[in-house]
């Protein structure tokens, strides 16, 4: 079968068993997608356009959560940090006969890794923010914060215990850069290397702190 057939068919063999549950699909981006008052939550599904004799078809997915009013991401989690499929960096979806395993294999990653974060942002967010500020998104792969969510939905005061908490987790090889450039920026000094310039041009946990001149120890 032609690879972008098996695609189709595999996208579309994920997203009819969440249709039921408020998840809109879109076939011609394969993402999938549902919203709440706050918050956007994408699945995206991808393959290699560079997929030779239709043999190797990859597959692979990544899952977010985006602001109903900004682009940026908030949160994101894909397969391949999780070692999902075991051992490999995505499915070979090139035969019909792995399609069922791989439909299994993905859709339990995503109710067990994604949906929880998923029932909690909408549910009980307040606690869940809390939650976020003491061990992160998904502790499981680190202290992953998204400081302006916690500053929107939570306090500065949670922001600021979180910035410590996140400075704590950072290399050592970073936590220098990261102090150095703070201290200065924060006080509307100068970046004092590249790192704060570079942390400054895109979204990022140092420019939400900065931009909002949250002031903590480290």
């Amino acid at each position: 079968m032609k690879a972008n057939k098996a695609f189709e068919y595999v996208c579309n063999l994920i997203s009819e068993k969440y249709l039921d549950n408020g998840w809109k699909y879109s076939k011609s981006g394969h993402w999938m997608s549902k919203k709440d008052k706050n918050f956007i939550y994408k699945v995206l599904l991808y393959t290699s356009w560079n997929n030779i004799f239709d043999k190797n078809v990859v597959f692979y997915g990544e899952c977010a959560i985006l602001p109903l009013k900004s682009k940026d991401t908030i949160f994101h989690i894909n397969t391949r940090q999780c070692n999902v499929p075991s051992d490999q960096l995505y499915w070979n979806i090139a035969n019909e006969e792995e399609w069922e395993r791989t439909v299994n294999e993905f859709t339990n990653w995503l109710n067990s890794v994604f949906m929880p974060i998923l029932e909690k942002c909408t549910n009980d967010l307040n606690n869940f923010v809390k939650e976020v500020v003491e061990k992160g998104f998904y502790p499981q792969k680190g202290y992953m914060i998204d400081i302006n969510f916690i500053l929107t939905h939570g306090s500065r005061e949670l922001a600021e215990e979180a910035i410590k908490r996140y400075y704590a987790s950072l290399e050592e090889s970073i936590k220098k850069e990261f102090k150095d450039n703070y201290e200065s920026m924060v006080c509307s000094n100068e970046a004092v290397s590249a790192y704060g310039n570079n942390m400054m041009r895109n979204y990022t946990n140092f420019r939400t702190i900065i931009d909002n001149k949250i002031i903590v120890t480290l």
